[in-house]
């Protein structure tokens, strides 16, 4: 390539030089060089479109010799498989079965009813009966080999096994649990669990096989309120065992409690009272039975008695007795009360039953015609 431009170079050198002389000699018509510089531009032009023509083969030998090859696309990564964790072969579900109770299903029973609430209060040393009424709920019937049977808690002198039954109690049919305890004689919340027994000596209860029933008080010292226990009570008419609470629109009688209570003479005031009313019968009676108690040293029973505001026509006798084991009542005292707008205060010595184990009963009288025969015990208590 060099070569070719040397040459090119010298060429045109004697070309100009000789047109310079060509242009000085004007004499000379005919200049004996013309065919030799002729030739010789001849061969320049010639050879000049061959370096050009060369020089552009070379260059687009070179650009088509150094085209970049496409780039082709980056695959995406195919992302590496995950490896499972092993898992534990899956295990057929049973289908769901009823639990049975320890004796099967064909144990079972479903509470009905009960007396002595939960939380009720008595004195130290108080003997009482606590009943409950239960259905039998299965489909076997119980008879005399089945029993109920102290489970847990505290005793209190009830039986560690008491029958459940005299009689066959079918499916469906339900049947009476009684059982007498007496009461701690310290202070403090007790309760005695119970379940029944079939005639195989297995345990059973309810729908729940681990579930009891029970009885739950509270021993109070210092002082026995009647008001904290009044559904401890057993309240009777002629009419025979009345509800606790009662309602003052039954007939039959009634007992039931007021924390907020308006006395004969109009006030309210801020002490509980009992509320009692006779069966409406002429002459007609109320009775209030306390459960066998351990009496206080020194002990006295204290109230203020009182009619209903609103009952002009109250006119009765209140009689305060005892009962010692099977013995007759005795009367420890009575009062009469007619409405007249004022209240009649009781404190009664008791010291002569200190220490004696005694049942203490109340009684209401009518005098003839019941109507209106209502009346408070405000904060009736037994205390030292």
């Amino acid at each position: 390539m060099k070569a070719h431009k040397s040459l090119l170079f010298s060429l045109l050198t004697i070309f100009l030089i000789g047109a310079c002389q060509s242009e000085a000699t004007t004499t000379t018509p005919t200049d004996p060089l013309d065919s030799v510089r002729t030739e010789a531009a001849r061969t320049i032009e010639t050879l000049s479109t061959q370096i050009v023509a060369t020089d552009q083969a070379a260059r687009t030998q070179t650009a088509v010799a150094f085209v970049p090859s496409p780039i082709p696309p980056t695959p995406e990564p195919t992302p590496a498989p995950t490896p499972s964790l092993p898992t534990e072969p899956a295990i057929p579900t049973a289908a769901l079965q009823p639990t049975p109770t320890p004796s099967g299903s064909c144990d079972q029973a479903a509470f009905v009813d009960e007396t002595i609430p939960d939380g009720s209060q008595f004195p130290p040393g108080t003997i009482f009966t606590k009943t409950w009424t239960l259905r039998n709920a299965g489909s076997c019937t119980w008879n005399a080999d089945y029993d109920v049977v102290f489970s847990s808690g505290t005793r209190m002198n009830a039986p560690d096994v008491t029958p459940l039954a005299k009689e066959s109690v079918p499916p469906g049919s339900s049947v009476t649990i009684s059982i007498p305890f007496t009461t701690p004689l310290e202070g403090g919340s007790y309760r005695a669990d119970f379940k029944l027994r079939n005639a195989d000596g297995v345990l059973f209860s309810f729908k729940n096989p681990s579930q009891t029933f029970w009885v739950e008080i509270q021993v109070m010292t210092g002082k026995i309120d009647l008001v904290a226990m009044a559904c401890s009570i057993r309240w009777t008419s002629g009419a025979g065992e009345l509800p606790c609470p009662g309602l003052p629109s039954d007939t039959r009688g009634f007992a039931y409690t007021d924390f907020a209570p308006v006395l004969e003479n109009g006030a309210r005031d801020d002490e509980a009272a009992l509320w009692l009313g006779v069966q409406q019968v002429q002459d007609g009676i109320l009775l209030g039975t306390l459960p066998v108690m351990l009496i206080p040293d020194n002990a006295k029973f204290s109230s203020i008695l009182g009619c209903a505001s609103d009952q002009k026509s109250c006119d009765v006798t209140l009689r305060l007795s005892y009962q010692e084991g099977s013995q007759p009542l005795v009367e420890i005292a009575h009062w009469q009360k007619t409405y007249d707008g004022k209240l009649l205060s009781i404190s009664q010595d008791l010291s002569s039953l200190s220490g004696k184990s005694v049942r203490i009963i109340l009684q209401l009288e009518a005098k003839g015609s019941p109507q209106g025969d209502v009346i408070h015990l405000l904060a009736p208590v037994i205390q030292p």
